[in-house]
């Protein structure tokens, strides 16, 4: 089975809403059923969000959080120079995916690239081929009830 992370990237203003609708949309174009999530990755700022928190949940994906000086590591197809002033990181929603997919598979490949919102971003990687550590190593699992499984 294909396994994806799915990366979210939020600004003020943006619902749980509209995160889960661009999270079905990136899944609907990538030709996956949400099963093939493993979880959905984002910036450790966006992950204290509740509508971040709310759109996994509601989703019933776990969500995993990165510092973002860790995403601004991650090298990205669609950097934006804005978001990186407002944030610090040139990208969250292809970064947090590739950087979640990688412990799990070794090889990511982003098959969604960078979709927007009017206040969201996603993107879908695929996992690769299995890795032998899960997204945790590197980030920060929230717990049950904070959008994590």
């Amino acid at each position: 089975m294909t396994e994806v992370v799915i990366g979210v990237g939020a600004s003020s203003g943006a619902s749980a809403a509209e995160i889960g609708a661009l999270i079905g949309a990136v899944l609907e174009e990538a030709g996956l059923a949400p099963e093939a999530v493993r979880c959905v990755a984002t910036a450790d700022g966006r992950a204290g969000e509740r509508v971040v928190r709310a759109a996994a949940r509601d989703g019933g994906f776990p969500l995993i959080a990165y510092p973002v000086d860790v995403l601004a590591q991650v090298e990205v197809p669609n950097p934006a120079e804005a978001t990186r002033a407002r944030t610090g990181t040139a990208s969250v929603a292809e970064a947090a995916a590739l950087h979640a997919a990688r412990p799990l598979g070794g090889a990511p490949e982003l098959i969604v690239q960078k979709r927007r919102s009017a206040r969201a971003t996603a993107a879908v990687a695929w996992i690769g081929p299995p890795g032998p550590d899960g997204p945790e190593s590197l980030g920060k699992s929230l717990p049950k009830g904070h959008g994590g499984a």
